[in-house]
Order: structure tokens, then C-alpha cells, then sequence
């Protein structure tokens, strides 16, 4: 059993988003085998037994860092905590969320060199974060790709480390956004015949989430429209506009869908708009809905992405419209999990919407292949690597050779003097493939200091 300190980087709470939902289902699980201390931004209002929560501050990550085997958060935690950097605790830093990637979706609001020093600043953060770690987490084999290009030009991945991981499964683990063990469980209505312009007969679309950047729900407002035309009884219903971390303000995205809707004359008509939607009260809104809608756009972000309102869709054994591209949407077309239509397109959208209405019976089927995949995806499967990794946790075996290859790293544009032996193997390599004529060139550009 290890002492195992989780920092969370957004709000846990009975109101919270996907980071906050995967740091409090991994402390819940770690809880039922290792010693777990749970720090958050606020004060959360949820309790789970053999789990101690308290609020992240300066002294107590410094305290708790001292007191505990391994600590686990996205990788901001190390840029708020900065002492960990070179703190002794084993580190585990979870990447689920490749924020460069997700960042160049935001919209400009500076200078495009003020962009472009953002940017750096942000890959040169998650550099430093690569270095630090000891074992990484991934949600996809895609990511998995990505996480591992990045850990070699760091340094990561190197003699030392491969010699007793070749397929580097202990540096970088895939852990998908997973759904509880259990099924969901409908306690009381919230939306057919409830909510104000939503009858008992009609077919709920559910946008399951929050509107940022990366995702396209203007499209699913202009599909609305073309739908609009032909049917009255088929709305759609985004569960959440406002995040509940207060220091994360509604995106531009929310606010252009809310007045498209209204420029339309859909809202509280055809299109509803909730503020968010409580952790433990989802389970209500997705099993009154009919069909769970994900709408992207065909960017880097959505390749690497992982929806994790997909996953609540899929737990819930609810139907799935989604654009194409991200693994998730491939997942749809594998499973036969619902149907998938391009990306940018709100003719084949609302086609696909309407068709996915009048085919209930096809509904069912998909509704059970939806609740057959969610038992590969149960937190205790997706996290089980991690809950094993925490039983011995050790630093990553090159970092006693941290010295070496952070100067090979950050040096590398000075070209360091090389041992004779470096020459020599290179000259053998240049005649094998080149000739004498080859060599002799190369010899020339080593001379000259290229």
C-alpha cells in the first residue's frame, strides 16, 4: 500500500467538468486499496470513505508532497506547485488533455506574436513536464503516438529507459476517460413533459457537455433549423453553457451559439440551453434522452481528442450522432454505436438526425451495443495500470542521469564536442553508404563545425 496525493487542477464538486470527474474517480479507486489525500482549488462538497480532501495551497502540497510516495495531476500542477520539480516523490503526471493542441483552437485575443509566445510558453511548460515525470498518462493509442514523439524529443526516451521497456508501457500508460461500474439509474424527470418546451412524445437530442472552441454547436444549431422545417417534435438540449470553475469563463463558442439560436427564432423552441447539469444528476437527463449528439470540427484537436461526454452517452446506452475524426467517432462506426456523418456538413447532420428519430427500433440495438462497450471502459478497468503502477512507485531510472541528458537536450543546437569514438562510427556509417566521396564530404562539414 503507498501513500498516493492527488492534486486536482479544476473544481470537484457535485457541479463539475471532465478533469475534476477523472481526478475524483481515480482518488475514489486508488481510496479502496492506498492511502489517498485529495487536494482541490475549492472546498468540495463530496466525501467518499478512506479518502482525506482538503484544499491546495502552497504549504499543504509541500506538506503532503513530503509525506507521501507518489503524486498524480495534469501537468499544470507543476507549474502552480514548482517545488515538485525537484521534490523526491514519485510523479505522475496525466496528459489525457493535450492542451497545446486544444490551445490553438482559442480564439486570438492578442498580436499573432503574442499568440505565438503563448504558445511557446505553453509547449515549453508540458517540455518540462515531460522531464519531470516518472510515468505519464494517455487516454488513446493516438495520444499514446503523440506522448510518445514528445517524451523523445525531451529525452525521455532513451537507452536507459528502453532497455527494460521496450514498448515503454510503464512510462507511458493509456487510461482512457472511463464510466462507473454500476448502471445508471433514472430518479426523477428532468426533461420530457418537464422542462418548458419539451413534450413527454418528443425526441430529445443531448449535447452533454460544455461549448468549447474545438467543438462545432453552431452546426448542430443550423442542423436544428434544417430539421426545424420538416419536425416540431425533435429538440435539442445542451446540458451545459457555464463551467463551474468560476476562474474558466463561458466561450466565445457558448455565446455564437446562444445568439444563432435566438437569430433563428430555436430558442426554448427547438434548442434549450441549461447552465450545467450536477456530476450525480446526469444520469437523469441521459436516460430521458434520446439520441446523444457530438459535434466537432476537423482540426489536430479533435485527432487527439477524448470526448468524455461520449463516454457518458455510452454508459447511459444512449445512441450516438457525431462527427468524424477522433477515435471516439470511430468507435461509433466499430460498434455500430449510432451513426457518424462528416465534419462541417448541417445538411447530412440534420438527415442524420431525422433518420436516427424514425428508426426507434434501430435505436434499441444501438442502445445495446452502447451498454456492452461501456463495460470495457469501467473506471476500475481503464485505471486498474495505475492503481498497480502506485504499488511501487519509483523514479524513472534515468533520472540519475538527469544531468546528461538535459545538457544533450537543451545544448543540442551548440554541437557539443564528440568522443573520437562518435567520429569514428559515423565515418564507418558515411563509406557504407556513401563511398570514399561521401565520406570525405562529410569529413569537410565536421572539419568546418556543421
Amino acid at each position: 500500500m503507498s501513500k498516493v496525493l492527488l492534486i486536482s487542477n479544476d473544481v470537484i464538486g457535485r457541479q463539475m467538468a471532465g478533469p475534476g470527474i477523472r481526478t475524483w474517480e481515480l482518488a475514489k479507486l486508488l481510496a479502496n486499496e492506498h492511502t489517498v489525500t485529495l487536494l482541490t482549488p475549492t472546498r468540495t462538497d463530496l466525501q467518499h470513505p478512506g479518502l482525506s480532501a482538503e484544499v491546495s495551497t502552497q504549504a499543504s502540497v509541500r506538506s503532503c508532497a513530503d509525506t507521501h510516495d507518489v503524486v498524480i495531476g495534469q501537468g499544470q500542477i507543476l507549474s502552480r506547485y514548482p517545488f515538485l520539480f525537484g521534490h523526491s516523490i514519485a510523479k505522475v503526471v496525466d496528459l489525457y488533455d493535450p492542451s497545446p493542441v486544444g490551445y490553438l483552437e482559442t480564439p486570438p485575443l492578442t498580436t499573432i506574436r503574442g499568440q505565438l509566445e503563448s504558445h511557446h510558453a505553453l509547449v515549453r511548460e508540458h517540455y518540462n513536464y515531460l522531464r519531470a515525470g516518472d510515468a505519464f498518462l494517455c487516454a488513446s493509442q493516438r495520444q499514446w503516438d503523440f506522448w510518445t514523439g514528445m517524451l523523445m524529443a525531451a529525452g525521455r526516451i532513451n537507452p536507459v529507459v528502453y532497455e527494460d521497456d521496450r514498448m515503454l508501457r510503464s512510462l507511458l500508460i493509456v487510461a482512457p476517460f472511463g464510466v462507473p461500474a454500476q448502471s445508471p439509474a433514472h430518479r426523477r424527470r428532468v426533461l420530457k413533459g418537464v422542462w418548458p418546451g419539451i413534450d413527454r412524445d418528443d425526441v430529445v437530442l443531448l449535447w452533454g457537455g460544455g461549448l468549447w472552441e474545438w467543438f462545432d454547436p453552431m452546426m448542430a444549431v443550423e442542423a436544428m433549423s434544417i430539421v426545424g422545417r420538416k419536425r416540431k417534435d425533435i429538440k435539442l438540449f445542451f446540458m451545459g453553457v457555464k463551467r463551474p470553475n468560476a476562474t474558466v469563463t463561458t466561450s466565445h463558442t457558448a455565446d455564437q451559439t446562444i445568439a444563432l439560436a435566438d437569430q433563428l427564432g430555436l430558442t426554448n423552441h427547438l434548442v434549450f440551453f441549461n447552465d450545467w447539469v450536477a456530476y450525480e444528476e446526469r444520469e437523469n437527463f441521459l436516460l430521458e434522452a434520446d439520441l446523444g449528439l457530438n459535434v466537432h470540427r476537423d482540426n489536430l484537436e479533435t485527432r487527439f481528442s477524448f470526448r468524455t461526454r461520449m463516454m457518458d452517452y455510452i454508459w447511459a446506452g444512449l445512441p450516438i450522432i457525431s462527427t468524424e475524426g477522433d477515435p471516439l467517432s470511430d468507435l461509433v462506426k466499430q460498434n455500430q454505436l449510432g451513426l457518424t456523418v462528416p465534419c462541417g456538413n448541417a445538411e447530412l447532420l440534420a438527415q442524420a438526425i431525422v433518420q436516427a428519430a424514425d428508426v426507434p427500433a434501430t435505436r434499441q440495438t444501438w442502445k445495446q451495443n452502447c451498454l456492452a462497450t461501456a463495460q470495457e471502459f469501467s473506471w476500475d478497468r481503464v485505471f486498474e495500470p495505475v492503481v498497480a503502477w502506485c504499488r511501487s512507485p519509483v523514479q524513472a531510472k534515468d533520472k540519475e542521469f538527469a544531468d546528461l541528458w538535459s545538457a544533450c537536450v537543451e545544448d543540442s543546437w551548440r554541437r557539443p564536442k564528440r568522443a573520437w569514438q562518435y567520429y569514428l562510427q559515423r565515418a564507418l556509417h558515411h563509406y557504407r553508404v556513401t563511398g570514399v566521396k561521401g565520406l570525405a564530404t562529410r569529413v569537410m562539414t565536421w572539419s568546418c563545425g556543421r
